[in-house]
C-alpha cells in the first residue's frame, strides 16, 4: 500500500467526519478555504472569504496573472496555487500562515510580482499565494522625514505620494521600475512571523531586522510594512541619454567605455551614469544614461572635467523635477505622459524574460572590451546594463545590512534578454544566448564567489531541492558573501521549522531543521539531559529531572517575539535569562554563565553539582556611536567581533582589550581585561562606563544608575558571575593613529638573551606609554644534539609610525638592535590580527571567527613582579625552564597609565608598584589522566620555583587567568573565599564581600572561586 501524503490524510479525516451524502472527499482548496474562514481572530469588516480566490473562482486567473511579470512562468502547464489570499487585514496574513502550516502547504508572498524567476507565484509543490496588493497605504510623518509604507505599495505609488506630499522636496532611493512592490526594498519593519505574531523592530530583535534588509524577507516572515527614511531632492534635476554607435565625436565606443570605467564610480556623488550595451545593425551601441541632482550648468561643469570624451552638450540635457525623472528612466519621452501614469499597477505589456547579474571589481581592458563586444554581436538578444557603484555605496560596511556588495565594486552588470514570441525553441535560444554572454564575462567579474544580486533572482546559480544548508550555501554565498552564515543563524533561530522556504531561500542549520515543536523540545531536552548526566557521572550527585526544567521554562513569562533557541539554554533576550534563573531557583540548580568559554578552569561550563549553562552567544550586538565615542557591546560578543565592528566605523578608534580574539567580552571585561594598549589607556574595565545586568530575582538593571555604583564597581574586575548575568557593557572608545608599528625580535641565550632580558626589565614599564613590548620565554633546539635552550622573543607595538618606533627603541632599548626591516606598519585593526598569531596580511575578517580552530588541554597560572630579577636569578629561571620543558612564560609590562589609576578604582588591584605580570602556560594534545598529571606537575613546579622572585603576602594572581590551585570554595564560606580572594583582589576583596552580601545574601551566584557572603 502506498503511503498517504499529509494532504490525503487531512482530506480523509474530513471525509469520515462529514455527512455520508457526500460522494467524494472535499478538494484541498475547499479544506484550505474553510480553515482560513474558521480562523480566529478575524476582522468582521474584512471577512477573509471575500479576499480568497481558488481555482474554481472566475477571477482566479485574472488575479494571478495581474502581477505575473515573466510569461515564462504563466502557461497551461505551470502549477497553479491552491488559493490566492489578497490580504486586506493582518488577520488574513495570520490565517494564511496558520492554515498553510496546518495543511503542509508552501507559502509564496507576492508584493509586486517582479521576482524574475517567478518565485513569488510559482512552486513545484502544493502552495498558496499571499498577495499583498490590497495592503498599500503610505503614511507620512508630519515633518516628511519618514513614511510607513505597506508592502503592497509599488515604487511608483511611493514616488508619486512622496513628491506630491512634499511639494517635490523629498524623494526616495529605490528601483527604476515603478511597478516594483515595496515589500522587496526598504527598512524598519512590521512583520508577521511563522507563529502568526505581529512584531516591530523592537520586538523582533536587531538580528532579524538586519536580515530583512537585503537578505530576502520571504525567508523569514511576511513583511506588513516598512518605515522608510525620505531624502531631500533639489527642485531641479538634469537628465541625459547619449547613444553612440561606432564612435562619437571621433572617439570610438571602446574608448568611451574605458573612460566610463575610470570615472563612473568616482565622479560626484550627485551624478549617476548608467551604461547600457546592446547591438544595432551588427554594431555595438553604448547608451550613457545619466541623472544629476542639480541643474544643467553644474552637470556640464562636472562632465567637462571628469568625462570630456563623451562631449555632452547643453542641448542633450533636460532639466525637470525629480518625480518627472522617474518617467525618463522608463524611457517615456518628457511631456508625453503625466506623472500619475506611475500609479498604474498592472503592466501594460507582459513579456518573456531572463535576468542575470555580475559585479566588476577591476577595470576591463581594451582587449577585454573588444572580446565582450564580439560576444554581444554573436548574441543579439542580450543587453547589458552597467550600474556604477562608489560614493555612499563604498562607505557603508558590507555587514551593515545583509546586502554585501559595497566597497571594492566598480559596477554591477545586469544581463537582460526579452522576447515576445512564445514557444520552447525561442525560449531555449534566448536563454542560451544569455548563458553564453554570462560565461564569456567570467574572466572580467568577481570570483570566489562570483557574486550576484538577489533582486535579479537567477536560479541558474543554484537552487535548493531538499532545503539543506549545503544546497543553500551554493547560491547563498553568491548573493550574500560572508553575510550568508549570519543569515543562516538568524533563520535557524526565528524559523527553525523552515516554514518560509522556496527554491532560493535561506536554509536552516541541519540541527534546527525539524518538522515539529516536539522535536525541537526533545533536542533541547537531550542537551540539558547530557549536561546533567555528565555531571552525575563525574560527581555521583542525584540528577535533577531535565523534563522538570523544560516544563519550568515553558511556564515562565517571556517575550514572545524572541523564541528561545533549541539548544542547552541559549537566551535570545533578557526575558529568557530571567526565565532560566527562575527555574534554577525553583529546581535548586546552579547556574554557569558562558560568554566565550575562555575560563581557564572551565568554571563557565562545569560544576561539581547539578547545574545548567546559560550560554550568552546569542547576545551579539555591537552598537558603535561615533558621535560620543562610545559603543554598547553585548556580553556574547567576542573581542574579535568588537574590534572588527569598531574598525568598520572608524580607522582612528579602538579599544584596549585582549589579544585572543575569541574571548567573550562578558567574562573578559568582568575580570579586568588587558591588552597591548594597557600602558596607554589602562584595562578594558578602566574604559567601561555603563552596563546592564540581571540579578538573582530576575530584576533587569539596564544602566549604571539603576544597578547602583557598588554593583557597577564590583562587575568591573571582580568577576560579574558572582553578582548576576551581565547583558552587556557600554564602553568608551579610545583614539588610535592611522598607522601603528609592530615587530618581533628573537634572541636565544647564546645570542645574548640574558642581557636583553635584564635590560627589558628596566625598560619595558618605564618607556614611552605608546610602546608595549611583551617578552616571551620558550624553548628551542640548541647547538648540540638533544640540547634545549631558552629563546626570548620581544614582541612589540608602537602607536605610531616606524620612524618614531625606531627612535624610541634606539633611545630606550638600543641593546635589542632593532632594525627598520624588523618593523611593519599597519592599521591598528590589522595589528589585532598580528597579535592573535595570524600571519601579516591575513584578512581582518578572520576576527569574526568565534570558534577556536585548534583545541588542546592546558593550564594557566599567573604572578606579578615588583622588583627586577637579578642576573643570577634569571640564569636559574632559564635553567629551570629547560628542565621542566613544556612551560612557556609570557611577561607583560605594566607602568604608564596602569601605574596612575588607583588600586581601588575598580576591583582589579594590580596597579602601581608592578613591573610586569607573568603568565605560565602549559599545553598538551594527548588525552589521559597520567599525561594530565605530568603536565600539571610541570606547571606547578615552575610556579613554585618562581616564588622568590614574585609578589608576596599575598602572592598576587590575575583573575582572568583563573587558577584553582590557589584556593577554591567547597562550602561557599568566607574563610574559603578569602584564601583566593586576597590573591586576586588584595584589599578590594573585603568590599566585594560587602557588596555580595548586600545584593545576594543567599549566595545564589556561586562557583568554586566566587565571592563569598559574610555569615
Amino acid at each position: 500500500m502506498k503511503s498517504l501524503t499529509i494532504h490525503t490524510l487531512i482530506i480523509t479525516v474530513f471525509f469520515f467526519t462529514i455527512p455520508t451524502s457526500f460522494a467524494s472527499p472535499p478538494r484541498l482548496e475547499d479544506v484550505y478555504s474553510q480553515c482560513t474562514t474558521d480562523f480566529k481572530p478575524s476582522n468582521p469588516n474584512f471577512p477573509i472569504q471575500n479576499f480568497t480566490y481558488t481555482q474554481q473562482d472566475p477571477s482566479f486567473l485574472t488575479i494571478l496573472n495581474n502581477y505575473v511579470r515573466n510569461l515564462r512562468y504563466f502557461n497551461n502547464t505551470t502549477r497553479k496555487p491552491v488559493a490566492i489570499i489578497a490580504a486586506a487585514d493582518v488577520t488574513h496574513i495570520q490565517a494564511t500562515i496558520t492554515c498553510a502550516k496546518r495543511l503542509s502547504l508552501q507559502l509564496r508572498i507576492r508584493s509586486g510580482g517582479h521576482d524574475y524567476d517567478g518565485m513569488s507565484y510559482l512552486s513545484t509543490v502544493e502552495f498558496v499565494v499571499l498577495d499583498m496588493f490590497n495592503l498599500r497605504s503610505i503614511e507620512f510623518d508630519p515633518k516628511l522625514d519618514t513614511a510607513w509604507v505597506q508592502s503592497g505599495a509599488t515604487l511608483g505609488e511611493i514616488y508619486y505620494g512622496v513628491a506630491n506630499k512634499s511639494n517635490d522636496l523629498r524623494g526616495f532611493p529605490a528601483g527604476i521600475c515603478p511597478g516594483l512592490g515595496a515589500g522587496g526594498h526598504f527598512s524598519d519593519a512590521k512583520i508577521v512571523d511563522a507563529k502568526g505574531r505581529v512584531l516591530d523592530r523592537s520586538s523582533m530583535g536587531e538580528d532579524l531586522f538586519w536580515a530583512l534588509r537585503g537578505g530576502g524577507a520571504a525567508s523569514f516572515c511576511v513583511v506588513l510594512a516598512w518605515k522608510i527614511k525620505l531624502v531631500p531632492v533639489p527642485g531641479k534635476v538634469t537628465v541625459f541619454n547619449v547613444e553612440t554607435v561606432g564612435n562619437r565625436g571621433g572617439v570610438n565606443t571602446t574608448e568611451l567605455v574605458l573612460k566610463w570605467q575610470e570615472i563612473a564610480d568616482k565622479i560626484d556623488n550627485n551624478l549617476f551614469i548608467r551604461l547600457t550595451l546592446s547591438t544595432s545593425n551588427k554594431t555595438v551601441k553604448a547608451s550613457f544614461m545619466g541623472m544629476f541632482l542639480g541643474d544643467s550648468t553644474k552637470l556640464l561643469e562636472t562632465m567637462n572635467t571628469d568625462f570630456p570624451a563623451l562631449g555632452l552638450n547643453k542641448t542633450e540635457c533636460l532639466e525637470m523635477k525629480w518625480i518627472e525623472s522617474v518617467l525618463f528612466w522608463l524611457s517615456i519621452p518628457p511631456g508625453t505622459a503625466p506623472t500619475s501614469v506611475m500609479l498604474n499597477r498592472i503592466p501594460q505589456k507582459q513579456i518573456y524574460l531572463k535576468r542575470k547579474s555580475d559585479y566588476v571589481q577591476k577595470p576591463i581592458s581594451r582587449t577585454g572590451l573588444d572580446a565582450i563586444f564580439k560576444v554581444l554581436l554573436e548574441n543579439e538578444n542580450v543587453t547589458m546594463a552597467w550600474n556604477p557603484y562608489g560614493g555612499r555605496m563604498s562607505e557603508i560596511p558590507s555587514t551593515e545590512t545583509a546586502f554585501p556588495h559595497r566597497a571594492g565594486n566598480m559596477f554591477k552588470i545586469q544581463y537582460a534578454a526579452n522576447w515576445l514570441v512564445q514557444g520552447e525553441a525561442v525560449a531555449n535560444e534566448c536563454l542560451s544566448q544569455t548563458e553564453r554572454v554570462f560565461e564569456a564575462m567570467s574572466p572580467y567579474v568577481s570570483k570566489n564567489p562570483r557574486e550576484a544580486f538577489l533582486n535579479y533572482r537567477d536560479v541558474d546559480i543554484g537552487t535548493s531541492l531538499n532545503s539543506t544548508y549545503e544546497e543553500g550555501k551554493v547560491y547563498g554565498v553568491k548573493y550574500f558573501k560572508n553575510n550568508f552564515e549570519r543569515l543562516v543563524k538568524v533563520k535557524s533561530r526565528v524559523d527553525p521549522d523552515n516554514f518560509f522556504r522556496y527554491e532560493q531561500s535561506i536554509p536552516v542549520l541541519s540541527t534546527y531543521n525539524r518538522n515539529s515543536q516536539t522535536t525541537q523540545n526533545m533536542e533541547k531536552l537531550l542537551v540539558i539531559s547530557l549536561l546533567l548526566i555528565l555531571n552525575s557521572v563525574a560527581t555521583s550527585q542525584p540528577v535533577t529531572d531535565p523534563v522538570a526544567f523544560l516544563r519550568c521554562l515553558e511556564r515562565q513569562p517571556t517575550d514572545p517575539a524572541s523564541p528561545n533557541s533549541a539548544v542547552a539554554y541559549i537566551p535570545t533576550n533578557s526575558s529568557f535569562t530571567t526565565a532560566a534563573l527562575g527555574c534554577a531557583r525553583e529546581l535548586s540548580l546552579q547556574v554557569r554563565i558562558r560568554s566565550g568559554g575562555h575560563d581557564f578552569e572551565g568554571l563557565s561550563y562545569t560544576s561539581t553539582v547539578p547545574f545548567f549553562v546559560l550560554d550568552m552567544f546569542s547576545f551579539r550586538t555591537v552598537d558603535v556611536n561615533l558621535t560620543d565615542g562610545t559603543a554598547w557591546v553585548d556580553a556574547g560578543v567576542t573581542t574579535g567581533e568588537l574590534y572588527y565592528r569598531i574598525a568598520e566605523k572608524s580607522n582612528v578608534l579602538g579599544f584596549p582589550a585582549g589579544l585572543c580574539t575569541t574571548l567573550g567580552v562578558g567574562g573578559h571585561f568582568s575580570g579586568g581585561g588587558y591588552g597591548t594598549m594597557m600602558r596607554k589607556y589602562g584595562l578594558s574595565v578602566d574604559n567601561v562606563v555603563g552596563s546592564g545586568i540581571v540579578d538573582s530575582n530576575g530584576n533587569i538593571f539596564t544602566d549604571r544608575v539603576s544597578m547602583g555604583e557598588d554593583r557597577f564597581w564590583a562587575i568591573r574586575g571582580g568577576g560579574a558571575a558572582s553578582f548576576g548575568v551581565v547583558l552587556g557593557y557600554k564602553i568608551r572608545l579610545v583614539t588610535v593613529p592611522e598607522k601603528v608599528t609592530v615587530f618581533n625580535v628573537r634572541r636565544t641565550v647564546a645570542e645574548g638573551g640574558v642581557d636583553l632580558i635584564m635590560k627589558w626589565q628596566s625598560f619595558a614599564h618605564s618607556t614611552d606609554r605608546n610602546l608595549f613590548v611583551r617578552l616571551t620565554l620558550t624553548l628551542v633546539n640548541g647547538t648540540k644534539p638533544g640540547e634545549k635552550m631558552a629563546l626570548a622573543s620581544f614582541i612589540g607595538m608602537y602607536l605610531g609610525g616606524s620612524d618614531k618606533t625606531f627612535n624610541v627603541m634606539n633611545r630606550d632599548f638600543p641593546e635589542l638592535k632593532l632594525k627598520r626591516t624588523d618593523c611593519t606598519e599597519m592599521r591598528w585593526i590589522e595589528s589585532v590580527v598580528f597579535w592573535a598569531g595570524y600571519p601579516i596580511g591575513t584578512p581582518i575578517s578572520v576576527l569574526l571567527n568565534r570558534t577556536v580552530t585548534t583545541k588542546a588541554f592546558h593550564k594557566r597560572k599567573s604572578d606579578y613582579v615588583k622588583r627586577p630579577i637579578s642576573r643570577t636569578g634569571l640564569g636559574l629561571i632559564l635553567k629551570k625552564l629547560v628542565e621542566v620543558e613544556n612551560v612557556r612564560m609570557f611577561f607583560n609590562p605594566y607602568g604608564g597609565r596602569m601605574g596612575e589609576i588607583p588600586s581601588s578604582r575598580t576591583p582589579f588591584p594590580h596597579r602601581a608598584g608592578n613591573l610586569y605580570k607573568i603568565e605560565y602556560l602549559v599545553s598538551w594534545s594527548e588525552a589521559g589522566e597520567d599525561v594530565e598529571k605530568n603536565q600539571l606537575a610541570r606547571a606547578r613546579e615552575m610556579y613554585e620555583f618562581m616564588s622568590p622572585y614574585v609578589s608576596k603576602n599575598p602572592r598576587e594572581a590575575f583573575f582572568n587567568y583563573r587558577d584553582l590551585d590557589i584556593g577554591s570554595s567547597v562550602n561557599s564560606t568566607y574563610e574559603e573565599g578569602k584564601v583566593y580572594g586576597v590573591k586576586y583582589f588584595k584589599d578590594n576583596f573585603e568590599r566585594l564581600v560587602d557588596i555580595k552580601t548586600l545584593i545576594d545574601a543567599e549566595n545564589f551566584w556561586k562557583n568554586e572561586q566566587g565571592i563569598p557572603v559574610r555569615r
